[in-house]
């Protein structure tokens, strides 16, 4: 992924925020997406998330839904309330009936945990290939 560059000019990775309550979750999309050249930025729950998205520059957020304090579904329909713009995939091991729930807030793309990293990191550049592809008074 080349590097884009922020208000300043200044070039930098793509920023991708992973919002999972399970630390070894974060650590291994947190290496599946570095090692395809994002920057990943984790949270441990949806709280605060927009205020993350909106001062880090987050272009995509990938979301667990089942979380303590503010979980996927609250974090997704927030983020499509205030960053409209900003494409959600949401991750879960709770069952399909989660993630379809998710599709209905707003997820873009949805992934039954485990799920294959190769298809979650081509998934991932589709969908930052589409918002690249767009003139920028729209992203």
């Amino acid at each position: 992924m080349p590097p884009q560059s922020n208000s300043n000019g200044i070039p930098h990775k793509v920023r991708i925020l992973v919002v999972d309550d399970e630390p070894a979750v974060r650590c291994s999309l947190r290496w599946q997406l570095e090692g395809a050249g994002y920057e990943v930025i984790e949270a441990r729950d949806g709280r605060g998330i927009v205020e993350t998205v909106e001062r880090e520059e987050v272009a995509l957020v990938v979301t667990d839904i089942v979380m303590p304090y503010r979980d996927g579904m609250e974090t997704i329909q927030e983020l499509r309330r205030a960053c409209p713009t900003v494409p959600v995939i949401a991750i879960s091991a709770h069952g399909q009936h989660y993630l379809d729930a998710a599709r209905s807030f707003g997820a873009c793309h949805i992934f039954l945990k485990p799920f294959e990293s190769e298809l979650f990191v081509q998934t991932v550049a589709k969908v930052m290939s589409t918002l690249s592809s767009l003139p920028s008074h729209v992203t």
